[in-house]
C-alpha cells in the first residue's frame, strides 16, 4: 500500500509544476529528503518504498518529467532484511 501511494507522489510530481518548483527549490540532497519532502506534502511512505516507486514508475505525460529524481537511487543501499530464526 505505501508504494502506491509513493506512486502517486511521483505522478503528482510529474503533473504539477509548482509542487516540482518547490522541490528543486528545497533541493534534497538523498532519498532519505526527498521522501521528507513527500511527507510535508501529505504522502506518508518510506524511504525504500519511494525508491520502489521510482523504480516502477512510468511517466504518463508527454511534459513534467521525474526522470531528474533518479538520481536519488544512486547510492541508495536498504538495509539488510533481519534474518528469521
Amino acid at each position: 500500500m505505501a508504494v502506491e501511494t509513493a506512486l502517486k507522489f511521483l505522478e503528482r510530481m510529474e503533473r504539477e509544476d509548482s509542487l516540482r518548483s518547490q522541490l528543486y527549490i528545497t533541493k534534497p540532497q538523498d532519498l532519505k529528503t526527498l521522501s521528507e519532502f513527500a511527507r510535508g506534502k501529505g504522502f506518508v511512505i518510506s524511504t525504500d518504498d519511494l525508491a520502489d516507486a521510482l523504480n516502477q514508475y512510468q511517466p504518463r505525460l508527454a511534459s513534467g518529467s521525474i526522470e531528474p529524481l533518479k538520481v536519488y537511487l544512486n547510492g541508495y543501499k536498504r538495509l539488510p532484511a533481519p534474518a528469521e530464526e
